[in-house]
């Protein structure tokens, strides 16, 4: 699990400051170029682009290299709990022509409306939803009232990222793209879930598969 992703202490998305959620978004975005094998991967927070026009605010903006070339890369954060309309992706498609980068990503809380959606297809932008974990899992709790630092269930639920990010434009697969948390941050989790399992109940699970 990237270490910085200790930086951030709020339970809930929404409770975050824009700031906050900007700082979290490269933790995520760390993640995705981990998952992606990114070759000299560098990421920065609140960078500050000079382009001939001017100078341009970039919430995270990030480089790596590929083919021999190196490709640049702007993310805007969107802390929003209004669907995020296609104006916004066509403000970041500029900012992308401005600055001569080769992709953009827009990363929010809020759900992305259609025409956002379409505008991001055809100019190759990536959408990611960002939302809470607790949405998606069940609790497990040992008792009212009790709770070991022991029990494997209770250590995965707290090892696991309190937060969620899904690629909303992707066309190859019938369900949402999960590129946080990454496949190797969950085996992690589990592997060490499973040892804390059979030792404590002899019983032994399966774990989560290193392929595809």
């Amino acid at each position: 699990m990237p270490a910085n992703s200790n930086e951030i202490k709020k339970e809930k998305v929404c409770s975050m400051t824009p700031t906050e959620f900007e700082k979290y978004c490269k933790v995520i975005l760390s993640g995705y170029a981990e998952r992606e094998t990114l070759q000299d991967f560098v990421i920065t927070h609140d960078k500050k682009v000079k382009t001939d026009d001017g100078t341009y605010q970039i919430d995270i903006y990030a480089e790596f290299t590929a083919l021999g070339a190196r490709f640049k890369v702007i993310c805007e954060c969107k802390r929003y709990n209004n669907p995020i309309s296609r104006e916004k992706v066509a403000v970041l498609f500029d900012k992308i022509r401005a600055i001569g980068a080769q992709k953009g990503i827009l990363l929010s809380t809020a759900e992305f409306q259609s025409g956002a959606i379409q505008y991001a297809k055809k100019h190759g932008i990536a959408l990611i939803q960002v939302y809470d974990r607790g949405c998606d899992y069940l609790s497990h709790s040992a008792g009212p009232g009790v709770v070991s630092e022991n029990d494997p269930f209770i250590y995965a639920e707290r090892m696991l990222p309190p937060y969620k990010a899904v690629l909303c434009t992707e066309e190859l697969f019938e369900e949402p793209v999960v590129v946080y948390p990454t496949k190797s941050m969950m085996k992690e989790i589990y592997d060490t879930m499973d040892r804390m399992i059979e030792e404590q109940y002899g019983v032994k699970r399966h774990h989560i598969s290193d392929n595809p």
